[in-house]
């Protein structure tokens, strides 16, 4: 597989965390905490079929994480990452945690899923010859309408437009097959924003059950993309939670 383009900031030999985007966005969604934890050595991959990784045709799950695991040997001194991956890339970071454990130090899970009825997946799959009818500002239009303004982040329209035909469908598949990485070890931090839709909040509340070092956290006001909505206190969760030290307030505890 081709390697993918990389989004590269902060203290090389510093810890490394590797962040994984939603989909249709790129590793640019990022740019906040790429500027915010420049202690840390931060890695924001464009995945397959998206931003300048769209030319690379979007792989098998199994490949792509494979990928990313040469990824954090190449880089960290340690051969380990701490893992953000927020809504596709929190499905990304789960199959990192089932498929190679080894390289996954501490992670974050926000707004991402747990396996979907395939049913559902299909349902959502019949949408995709009209979201690709769209021209990128009109998709743009309506993404921010279902997220809030603050998705647009610099290059949110040129991403949309260099998104692969085929990421769209293979994203979707994707949740099909979610394993829960009940067998990982990595202390994990469970995100859902309280805007969110009760399919998302279900979601998180199953992966604080189901992950055995994990806990999880509300997001007061948050919408899906929270890491744009509120950058400064996405940035210090992440610090605080992969330095192992107390979570910043105004999280409360995740509650049925």
């Amino acid at each position: 597989m081709e390697q993918l383009y990389v989004n590269e900031t902060g203290t090389f030999g510093s810890p490394v965390i590797l962040f994984l985007h939603g989909s249709p966005l790129s590793g640019r969604m990022w740019q906040p905490q790429l500027e915010n934890l420049r202690d840390f050595h931060c890695l924001a991959p464009d995945l397959p079929g998206h931003g300048l990784s769209a030319s690379i045709k979007p792989p098998e799950m199994r490949d792509l994480v494979k990928e990313l695991a040469d990824l954090i040997r190449r880089t960290s001194p340690t051969d380990k990452a701490h893992v953000v991956g927020l809504s596709y890339g929190g499905v990304v970071t789960q199959a990192l945690m089932t498929s190679a454990p080894e390289v996954v130090d501490r992670v974050i899970l926000s707004g991402t899923a747990t396996r979907l009825n395939k049913l559902l997946i299909i349902i959502q799959l019949l949408n995709i010859p009209v979201l690709r009818l769209l021209k990128p500002a009109q998709l743009a239009q309506i993404m921010r309408k279902q997220f809030g303004e603050t998705l647009a982040y610099e290059g949110f329209e040129e991403d949309l437009e260099r998104l692969s035909r085929d990421a769209f469908s293979q994203v979707a598949w994707s949740y099909a097959d979610i394993v829960m990485p009940s067998a990982c070890q990595s202390p994990t931090l469970v995100a859902v924003g309280e805007k969110e839709t009760t399919v998302a909040r279900k979601a998180a509340l199953d992966l604080c059950r189901g992950i055995p070092q994990s806990r999880g956290v509300l997001v007061p006001d948050g919408t899906h993309v929270w890491n744009l909505q509120f950058p400064d206190l996405f940035s210090e969760m992440v610090r605080a939670w992969f330095t192992e030290q107390a979570l910043p307030e105004g999280l409360p505890v995740l509650a049925d």
